[in-house]
C-alpha cells in the first residue's frame, strides 16, 4: 500500500511522515484519518534521504498492514471472547449467582490482558523490517513550512 505524506522531522536513518488525506480517506472509517481534525504520523525508513517539508511516497506491504489489523483488532476480540467464555464456566464451578457479570468483567480482563501483550511486544513489531513503513519516492523537491 502507497500514501503520500510529508516529512516533519527527520532521526538518523528514520523519518517522521504525517499522511496527507485523500479524498478517499472522508468515505473510509478504516484508520484514524476519516475524522477531518485528525492526521496519522508514522515513522518510516528513510531510504531516499528526504528532507523536512517534503512530499514523498510511503509504502508498506499489504501483507503487514493485514498481520498489525489482525493484531490490534482480533487478538483483543478473542480475549474478550475467551474471558467471557472462561467466566461463564468459572462462574457456573463457582457457584456466582451474577454469572453474566461475572463473565462480562472476566472477559474485559483477558482483553486487558491481550493489549498488554501487544504493548509488551510492540519494540518486537517496532524493529521488525515487515512492519516499517519505507519513503519510497520522493514527490515535491519543494521544501513546506509547517
Amino acid at each position: 500500500m502507497r500514501e503520500r505524506a510529508v516529512v516533519i522531522s527527520k532521526k538518523g536513518d528514520q523519518a517522521e511522515v504525517e499522511i496527507i488525506r485523500t479524498s478517499a480517506c472522508s468515505k473510509c472509517k478504516g484508520c484514524s484519518l476519516s475524522s477531518d481534525n485528525r492526521t496519522l504520523k508514522v515513522w518510516a525508513q528513510n531510504e531516499v534521504d528526504a528532507e523536512v517539508g517534503q512530499v514523498v511516497e510511503i509504502e508498506m506491504e499489504s501483507k503487514a498492514l493485514l498481520s498489525a489489523t489482525f493484531i490490534v483488532y482480533v487478538i483483543p476480540l478473542v480475549g474478550f471472547l475467551l474471558g467471557v467464555a472462561l467466566g461463564v464456566e468459572l462462574a457456573d464451578i463457582l457457584s456466582i449467582g451474577w454469572k453474566e457479570l461475572f463473565s462480562f468483567i472476566t472477559g474485559l480482563l483477558f482483553t486487558a490482558l491481550a493489549f498488554t501483550g501487544i504493548y509488551v511486544n510492540n519494540r518486537f513489531f517496532e524493529k521488525n523490517p515487515m512492519f516499517t513503513s519505507k519513503i519510497v519516492n520522493i514527490l515535491d523537491e519543494h521544501s513546506r513550512k509547517h
